[in-house]
């Protein structure tokens, strides 16, 4: 039996919010239809069915504002699909959950396009009972993010870590209401825009669980300018709306434009006159509209962080400006006769369509380098400057000849708004870049006045090839006795190993379950009986052999990384090694912090073993393995009272003692696919046991949780509350945050 072919759906949406739509000047953009591959699930009819539900997101329309469950739409229905999904309709709840099942579904679509591979949503957190033992928390699959279009009867919209799962709001225009009139009801799961920033988020939580801490000023500003980076630039993805707004700019989109603006009904419904966010400009106190110009000291002054956040957005605007201009300057000569300037009237036709295919490309390319970007960046303590650094050092990767210049324009663009990285002597496009290893050892060895070969790399990279490419092998040496001092600890060391063992098995038994799952006589029996236990540990590199990018094998077989990785990086540290990366395996390293169990050392947590599989400058295949690591380290307000903690006697069992705040560093290791060879060191500014980084991460956590007002700090609240006050507006007319 053969899985049946179907071609891919067609859904109507709105591009712009409703109230932009029904704008006669707009009504040429009202709607796109957003093309998606056949995933959904058919309605089981044994079971209730409460919207679109597919292999990324379930839709479940409940209103627990009035306690009752909207009827849900089957887009599998050949009538609707015959009409492309239902028509657009502000009244219609069907309308909304195809709404946003489409437009997260795009979202996810441009992000797997960019990072070479399937999207996968932060873990489930589990709690295990054991008997006689306390109770254990471990993490497992999130096989769908949970989508409710009228989660809030309130302005607002946001992701939920926890339940992991988009809220979206409705609420009432008020009498200060520009758009929508007032009295009547706005949806923000009826917005394009406000769509695309949640599944952002909870795409980056997936990503980089981290980022969501509040441990510098651009930690959280950057998953609110991220977020709004990629809903400002799907908007290019749509040709009419594209081709509608260069006619109305006559080409120029410095000019006001709705392609530089979002959630515009929004903005105008809670009052604020205009949209929520407009990254080209403003409307002054005259009430006439003026460009926005760079000014490299907003940041510095800038303290929340969607201001903060704002000044990201606009530098990679101006970038993107900047790159259109040059692309499309040729074409305005041409239509000019040499000038540069068009004739007065309609712009023609041709060259409209010319205007609006470059400014998709332009940012088609843009969106991807700073979706790439995310997989080169620190795991933790992350800054605009690294954002940058890592934008230029992942374009020039896989496009080392810039003949347009795009990371120039990239470069100009952050330094005109004040974002650069601290320590780099010269801004150039080699200085940013992250260092290769080979540059970082050369640099260690400078800074410590030494002179060594690199042959005891050698071992490390043969380690990590034989992990990556024969894991089984891997896990039989480290089933052998260990030199780890003490039985318990050995227990606890041999305990990791057994883990491993059942998540080898497990991603076997997946492996398994998909190849023989079309095959009718294969079913009659379960796994176990057919194949043995063992060996269903293959001895494979268990992150390339799913051809049919199922996300479940993915995630188990990266976790089974994450855990080998662990193992080795605990049997075999080096000192060198450490020194070189910027972690820390000395035992002399201060006792806040966090220790292992098994080692006694300074513990690792790695985070992120992935693959990432792009299209070079030429076309070649490129692919690479993203490996992240990070430390902790207990931190206290009171100096004094830190010194006291520092200087305790070792004790892993602290590690669970309570903080005012915790201080993380950690390390990005790029590695070929082919050598196993590292590629490139990419480490936060100060290591763990880096007292200047504490200082720093206290001096700011410490003044946040003095600013009251600022409803973004959580540092004491959990993160499902931080993505809820994010959002959250703390005046009406601030609107949705």
């Amino acid at each position: 039996m053969t899985p049946e072919f179907r071609p891919p759906r067609r859904l109507n949406v709105f591009a712009f919010d409703p109230s932009t739509a029904r704008s006669f000047a707009n009504c040429n953009a009202r709607t796109v239809k957003i093309t998606l591959p056949y995933e959904l699930d058919p309605p089981d009819l044994g079971k209730p069915f409460y919207g679109p539900k597919g292999k990324y997101v379930e839709v479940v329309d409940f209103d627990p504002a009035s306690g009752a469950f909207y009827a849900p739409v089957n887009l599998n229905d050949d009538a609707v699909m015959f009409n492309d999904g239902l028509p657009p309709s502000p009244e219609n709840p069907q309308f909304h959950q195809q709404m946003v099942y489409a437009v997260s579904m795009n979202t996810i679509a441009a992000f797997e396009e960019a990072l070479g591979r399937v999207v996968q949503w932060a873990p489930t957190e589990k709690k295990i009972e054991r008997k006689g033992k306390d109770p254990e928390w471990t993490y497992d699959f999130t096989r769908r993010l949970r989508i409710y279009p009228h989660a809030l009867r309130e302005a607002n919209a946001y992701y939920h870590p926890a339940k992991k799962a988009l809220l979206f709001g409705y609420f009432t225009a008020g009498p200060d209401s520009t758009s929508a009139p007032s009295g009547t009801t706005v949806f923000t799961c009826l917005s394009h825009d406000i769509i695309v920033h949640e599944t952002v988020h909870a795409i980056l939580d997936g990503l980089h669980p981290t980022f969501a801490e509040d441990a510098n000023p651009d930690m959280r500003a950057l998953h609110e300018a991220f977020a709004d980076i990629i809903a400002l630039f799907q908007l290019f993805s749509f040709p009419s709306v594209l081709e509608e707004q260069i006619a109305k700019t006559r080409g120029d989109l410095s000019r006001q434009n709705l392609l530089g603006e979002l959630a515009q009904e929004f903005g105008q419904a809670v009052g604020r006159g205009c949209s929520l966010r407009d990254f080209l400009g403003s409307v002054n106190e005259h009430g006439v509209w003026e460009a926005q110009e760079p000014d490299p000291t907003k940041l510095r002054d800038a303290t929340g962080p969607h201001d903060r956040g704002a000044v990201l957005v606009a530098a990679v605007f101006r970038a993107f400006l900047t790159i259109y201009k040059t692309r499309v300057g040729d074409l305005f000569r041409i239509a000019s006769n040499g000038s540069g300037v068009l004739r007065d009237g309609a712009i023609d036709p041709d060259l409209k369509r010319r205007l609006a295919s470059e400014a998709a490309q332009c940012a088609r390319r843009v969106m991807r380098i700073c979706i790439r970007a995310m997989d080169y960046t620190p795991p933790v303590n992350v800054s605009f400057g690294d954002y940058l650094r890592a934008i230029i050092t992942a374009d020039r990767d896989l496009f080392p000849e810039d003949a347009q210049g795009y990371r120039a324009a990239f470069i100009e663009a952050f330094a005109s708004w004040g974002i650069l990285p601290e320590g780099i002597a010269s801004i150039s496009e080699p200085a940013l870049c992250w260092p290769t290893l080979d540059i970082a050892e050369a640099d260690r060895q400078a800074l410590r006045g030494i002179s060594e070969d690199m042959s005891w790399l050698d071992k490390i990279h043969s380690n990590l090839g034989l992990m990556l490419s024969q894991p089984r092998k891997m896990l039989s040496h480290f089933a052998s006795p260990m030199s780890i001092d003490g039985e318990d600890r050995r227990a606890r060391y041999q305990e990791e190993v057994k883990r491993a063992q059942v998540e080898a098995q497990q991603v076997g038994i997946l492996i398994h379950d998909r190849l023989t799952r079309f095959n009718d006589a294969s079913t009659t029996m379960t796994v176990k009986e057919k194949v043995p236990a063992r060996a269903l540990q293959l001895d494979v590199n268990l992150l390339e052999v799913d051809d049919s990018r199922d996300r479940e094998i993915v995630y188990h077989a990266s976790s089974h990384y994450q855990r080998l990785l662990w193992l080795l990086m605990n049997s075999a540290s080096s000192p060198r090694f450490a020194e070189l990366t910027g972690l820390t395996f000395s035992p002399d390293a201060p006792a806040t912090v966090r220790r292992s169990r098994t080692t006694l050392l300074p513990s690792l947590h790695v985070s992120a073993v992935r693959i990432a599989r792009r299209q070079g400058q030429r076309g070649q295949p490129e692919r690479e393995y993203v490996i992240e690591v990070i430390q902790t380290r207990r931190g206290y307000f009171d100096p004094d009272r830190q010194a006291h903690e520092d200087a305790r006697p070792i004790d892993p069992k602290d590690s669970d003692r309570a903080s005012d705040f915790k201080f993380r560093a950690g390390t990005t290791f790029l590695v070929d696919a082919r050598s196993f060879k590292i590629r490139r060191l990419i480490r936060s500014t100060y290591a763990v046991d880096d007292p200047d980084g504490l200082t720093a991460c206290r001096a700011y956590v410490d003044g946040t949780d003095a600013q009251a007002a600022n409803a973004f700090y959580s540092g004491r609240s959990s993160r499902a509350a931080a993505f809820a006050d994010l959002h959250h507006p703390p005046h009406i007319k601030d609107g949705f945050r």
